[in-house]
């Protein structure tokens, strides 16, 4: 559905790398989003840095929500 290219003996690691540059190639920054990015940004609520910001959903997606699948 994809057209991402693979082999059916190809590592599980290496078709989860193809996969994740697939979506991020579809957003802006272009890079795969990784368990720290989530994390800074939680790290981030819990500081006093955005003491006065309330009922925020804060996505950490890359900038393009069409990297999600349809």
């Amino acid at each position: 559905k994809y057209d991402i290219p693979y082999t059916e003996d190809e590592a599980d690691e290496s078709l989860t790398g193809k996969l994740a540059q697939f979506y991020a190639d579809r957003t802006l920054t272009k890079t795969p989003i990784e368990p720290k990015d989530q994390a800074e940004a939680f790290y981030i609520l819990l500081t006093e840095k955005l003491s006065k910001t309330t009922g925020q959903i804060i996505t950490v997606d890359g900038g393009l929500h069409e990297a999600f699948l349809r």
